[in-house]
């Protein structure tokens, strides 16, 4: 009788401990799931958009050059902006998108981009334009060809004379209707969120 207690002590023992150990087991995989649900969570930003010396440099730019005088008509919502680096001219130095997203810079048609040099110096100014833009690996003048939909068509942006055309809602249905397959495609919200700054 004492060796049959005996043995279902030792059997109910080892049932707790493997209860035990499952708990720990099944507590641990829950921690992983928090974690990778956390790190899932997390948003990843395209890597053009994250540098944060060139996001200083626009913010300087914007509020000590180009803003300057219309700071104060500017709500804290309004001075956001999101930015994209990439070599437009295959010479070696990226040239920086500034997309502005708030209503103080768009209307109904779109709103304004900013495309500067390096040294933040304006070379095209957009009004009325529509993310996500479009660079085909094709130049024209030694400039990528650029693309932005329009009133529900696509519409060519050409480097000419130091500059694209500024406004998109001017210009002619472009000679097909999507990008190719091999355009990089800028401040798409859904796909290829770039981080958003403050100034």
């Amino acid at each position: 009788m004492l060796l049959l207690s005996l043995a279902c002590l030792s059997v109910s023992c080892k049932n707790e401990l493997q209860k035990s150990d499952e708990f720990k087991v099944k507590k641990a995989l829950d921690s992983v799931s928090e974690v990778i649900s956390v790190e899932a969570a997390k948003p990843s930003f395209v890597a053009q958009s994250t540098d944060q010396q060139t996001a200083d440099n626009i913010k300087n730019f914007l509020v000590n050059d180009y803003l300057k005088e219309e700071l104060s008509l500017l709500t804290a919502n309004d001075r956001k902006f999101q930015f994209y680096k990439i070599d437009l001219n295959a010479d070696g130095k990226d040239e920086i998108f500034v997309r502005f997203m708030t209503s103080y810079f768009c209307g109904s048609g779109g709103c304004t981009f900013l495309l500067l040099d390096q040294y933040s110096e304006i070379i095209t100014r957009f009004s009325v334009t529509r993310a996500p833009i479009f660079v085909e690996p094709s130049k024209v003048n030694d400039w990528a060809l650029l693309l932005v939909k329009d009133s529900g068509v696509f519409k060519e942006l050409i480097f000419q004379d130091g500059s694209y055309p500024s406004n998109p809602s001017v210009l002619p249905k472009a000679p097909y209707d999507a990008p190719s397959g091999h355009a990089q495609v800028m401040f798409h919200d859904e796909l290829y969120e770039s981080k958003t700054f403050e100034f």
